[in-house]
């Protein structure tokens, strides 16, 4: 076979994965935004323990006992009884839309280890769900905390949530299914490249 012959056929090759990696790649983006959804998510946290003055004014050391009841005061977040109690710090209209049981979906919680912090995140389809969910969530815990774990830590609340710093999120993201087009579109490619450039060897 000519040089020439041989340029061919390899930019037939080339042609063949490149055209195959855009269908690909067009393919999964378009797959990506059929499936897309889009959130938004805030948090707000809380300090959970004794005061400084109960501590020297007691043996017991109560920033260890604190840090141990952490994993219960997390559960207790996370049970209906607060969503009951935080669906009476929703606005009006919220109220409407979220019942305690769709409340405590919204709203999960988290701890650190060596920590008295407590965070709430909740996760909603608008900046203004998602902040006033977890905002009147974290009230409700700190009303409802001292009536259901009596001698708990005093709770006090930092920063409310704010629509400012409310996240949006996006899923699936676009960018790697493309990636995963344009790979699988390639590998599909340089097969075919492949089995023809075999088969026209046994010819």
């Amino acid at each position: 076979m000519t040089n020439n012959g041989k340029s061919k056929i390899m930019v037939k090759y080339v042609v063949i994965v490149l055209g195959l990696m855009l269908i690909g790649g067009a393919g999964m983006y378009g797959l990506a935004k059929h499936r897309q959804t889009t959130y938004y998510t805030a948090e707000r946290s809380m300090v959970i323990s004794h005061s400084i003055h109960e501590e020297s004014a007691s043996n017991n050391n109560f920033n260890s006992d604190d840090q141990q009841m952490m994993p219960t005061y997390k559960n207790i977040s996370q049970d209906i009884m607060i969503a009951k109690a935080a669906r009476k710090y929703l606005p009006q209209n919220l109220k409407k839309k979220y019942t305690a049981e769709k409340i405590n979906e919204t709203v999960d919680s988290k701890i650190s280890q060596q920590s008295l912090i407590l965070t709430m995140h909740s996760k909603a389809d608008s900046k203004a769900a998602a902040v006033a969910t977890v905002n009147a969530m974290a009230k409700a815990m700190k009303k409802e905390l001292p009536s259901i774990q009596p001698g708990a830590g005093q709770v006090r609340l930092l920063a409310p949530a704010t629509k400012d710093q409310a996240e949006k999120v996006t899923t699936p993201h676009a960018k790697k299914y493309v990636a995963v087009g344009l790979a699988l579109g390639a590998m599909v490619g340089l097969v075919i490249c492949f089995v023809e450039e075999t088969w026209s060897r046994l010819l």
